[in-house]
Formats: structure tokens, C-alpha cells, sequence
């Protein structure tokens, strides 16, 4: 099992804002490089797109924890056996720190591709969170 988490990301806006868009895969996908994805299908609670090299690529929300934490988990018909834990904590009044962490059941060669690409990929996940005006 291959373990990997984001460095924390500050997002500007409080706890209950950020968590309620990340909440919803229609803003969460923001977050995820479009450039890589093809056929995006979006609702409030799942996504699906093809990704080149891997194969489609199904998430869901299976567990929300309010303000707190949600965790995403690859679908049955993904190429790809994983979860998603996406941490959110207030540090102020008005901003909030993110951490994504990736549980990925992968064999071990394909570990060892994938561990700096999925790194690169969660750290630009919350280096998106920066960016997004969380208040509209």
C-alpha cells in the first residue's frame, strides 16, 4: 500500500466554506489538472474522466465529516484502487489549512513509477487550494 500526503495547504476562507466546496466534486475539480483529464463527468458527489496511460477514472465521496474531513474512494469500474482523505482544520477565523493524503493499493512496480508523479500531483492540489476565493 502506498502512502503519500500533500503538503498543507492555506486556504483563505473558513473552515465550513472550504469544506463546503470541496464537498462539492462540481468545485472540487478545480483542483485536479485538466490538461491530464479527458470525458469529465461531474456531479455533486462523483467524477469520472479518462486519464491517458491509466484508463477512466471514477471517484466518490463515501464518507463526509463536517468542516472536517471527506474521503473520496476510487469506484468499482476505475483502473485504479484508491482513497483520498482530505483534511481541513481552522487556523483562523478566516482561513483554513488543507492536507490531502492518497492510500493507493498499487503493486510494487508500479509503486515505484507512480510514488513522485502522485507526490507532484497532491502537491498541486493544495498549491490550487491557495489560490481559490473560497467566500463566492
Amino acid at each position: 500500500m502506498l502512502t503519500l500526503n500533500s503538503k498543507k495547504g492555506k486556504a483563505n476562507g473558513s473552515q465550513e466554506l472550504v469544506y463546503n466546496f470541496l464537498t462539492d466534486f462540481r468545485n472540487f475539480s478545480n483542483l485536479m489538472p485538466s490538461e491530464m483529464m479527458q470525458q469529465v463527468v461531474l456531479t455533486d458527489d462523483t467524477v469520472r474522466f479518462s486519464i491517458t496511460g491509466l484508463g477512466n477514472v471514477g471517484l466518490k465521496i463515501s464518507e463526509k465529516q463536517p468542516n472536517d474531513l471527506m474521503v473520496i474512494k476510487a469506484t468499482e469500474d476505475s483502473a485504479a484502487d484508491f482513497t483520498f482523505h482530505v483534511r481541513i482544520a481552522a487556523l483562523t477565523e478566516n482561513t483554513s489549512q488543507v492536507n490531502i493524503a492518497l492510500d493507493a493499493n498499487l503493486n510494487m512496480f508500479l509503486e515505484m513509477m507512480a510514488r513522485s508523479p502522485l507526490q507532484q500531483f497532491l502537491d498541486l492540489m493544495a498549491d490550487k487550494i491557495e489560490t481559490i476565493d473560497f467566500s463566492g
